[in-house]
């Protein structure tokens, strides 16, 4: 009987498309070993060499970007500085877009970033690059790695 409902419980869980849970979800926190698993929305910012805000119109000022990230409550978040994923926010596209990020939230603030979203109209848009000529997925903009033939960057609805 407990075999049984463990897999109803299951089930259930996987019947519910994730988009129609998270469309709601500003924060979620999930407790780890040394970080919190959190989903964030808000807008991906550009950072100065002091780590504040700065204007980010047109990309981001110097020659080493940072970045940030302004969650809806007003909350400036940065990022690790180890993040592999954070290239993603040199596109203008991205940074101009309402984001919902997954992330692992260490201490002082800083996120190390999971999965980026875009949201549209209050539904998730999964953000990555594509090459045509390879069927090559990346998450970052840049060449594909095979042709050298420059990423298309795609967002389909989750």
């Amino acid at each position: 009987m407990s075999r049984f409902l463990v897999s109803l419980l299951v089930t259930l869980l996987f019947a519910i498309p994730p988009s129609s849970l998270a469309a709601e979800v500003d924060s979620f926190d999930f407790q780890g070993e040394g970080s919190t698993l959190t989903v964030i929305r808000g807008r991906a910012v550009c950072l100065d060499a002091a780590g504040h805000e700065v204007e980010s119109l047109f990309g981001c000022p110097g020659t080493s970007s940072r970045f940030g990230f302004a969650s809806k409550d007003g909350r400036l978040y940065r990022f690790l500085p180890a993040d592999t994923m954070t290239p993603v926010f040199t596109d203008t596209r991205v940074r101009n877009r309402e984001l919902q990020i997954t992330a692992r939230l260490h201490a002082g603030g800083q996120l190390e970033t999971i999965k980026v979203q875009s949201v549209k109209e209050g539904k998730l848009y999964d953000i990555f690059y594509y090459c045509d000529v390879c069927s090559i997925t990346a998450y970052i903009p840049g060449l594909c790695p095979c042709c050298r033939n420059e990423l298309e960057f795609r967002d389909t609805p989750q």
